[in-house]
């Protein structure tokens, strides 16, 4: 998906937790990020009326549709939203997404619901779910950055389609991803991109 325009500047997060995971995830994201990206992260409320489209007969919200609303609300100038919700999220075509954003778009969204552990039928293991939420919502962040899927297995922009996949794959960006993105992004990652 494209967004019109160039990427967002990226001069701080909006965390807004739509059907939030019972650990209430979002201060500790919020603090996480902001510590890793050298960027202020912020934690909103979202509006009491906020419309959460579902896929009809899936149990799903519908990831792109949900995007779009995320997209819709006023921001901040140079804030880039993070929707984050426990709720599964697919598409017509597709099963689930762990996360959907816009290439220069100015939101992104990560659902915690095929992160957790206990989706899977395994014991609960909190760090495990941040960490694997921390690295979708870094990939969906390079998305909006303007940076599509790396063939890099150590980057955090590598294609992941299962949970096994998100968690073989980098947890920051390549050099070469990184000179791509806005600095905000990728502090201090500015080196020769390497081939690929």
């Amino acid at each position: 998906m494209r967004a019109e325009g160039p990427p967002p500047a990226f001069a701080e997060l909006e965390l807004l937790e739509v059907a939030p995971h019972p650990e209430q995830l979002g201060p500790e994201l919020a603090a996480r990020l902001s510590q890793r990206l050298q960027l202020p992260c912020r934690l909103a409320t979202p509006p009491e009326d906020l419309l959460i489209p579902e896929l009809a007969g899936r149990n799903q919200i519908d990831a792109d549709r949900l995007l779009g609303v995320l997209e819709s609300l006023p921001r901040r100038s140079g804030s880039v939203r993070v929707g984050l919700t426990h709720r599964d999220m697919g598409h017509l075509i597709f099963t689930h997404f762990f996360g959907r954003a816009r290439h220069g778009g100015h939101a992104v969204l990560v659902s915690t619901a095929r992160l957790d552990p206990t989706f899977y039928g395994m014991t609960p293991d909190h760090g495990l779910l941040i960490d694997r939420t921390l690295r979708e919502i870094l990939h969906e962040l390079g998305h909006a950055g303007g940076v599509g899927h790396c063939r890099d297995w150590e980057c955090v922009m590598h294609f992941a389609a299962t949970v096994e996949d998100l968690e073989l794959r980098g947890d920051t960006y390549c050099p070469r991803c990184a000179a791509v993105l806005p600095e905000a992004l990728a502090p201090g990652a500015r080196e020769t991109p390497r081939g690929l």
